[in-house]
């Protein structure tokens, strides 16, 4: 009896670890979602921006002559 009770603070902290643990990989499972979204929504308006303005950018950047 006096075993177990020597073990439970252990199997305790055991436990408050694995949940700290599970809430940071499930925070950063999260985040990777989100930033791939993000990613796809850049790349997205990216392609959807770049049919004729490819021109017109490089034109218009300072510094840049559309001339030479």
């Amino acid at each position: 009896m006096t075993t177990l009770v020597a073990v439970i603070p252990s199997v305790g902290v055991l436990f408050l670890f694995w949940l700290a643990l599970r809430a940071i990989l499930q925070a950063d499972r999260r985040e990777r979602v989100a930033q791939a979204r993000l990613d796809a929504a850049e790349d997205a308006a990216v392609a959807d921006g770049a049919t004729g303005a490819a021109s017109d950018d490089a034109a218009s950047e300072p510094g840049s002559s559309a001339l030479s």
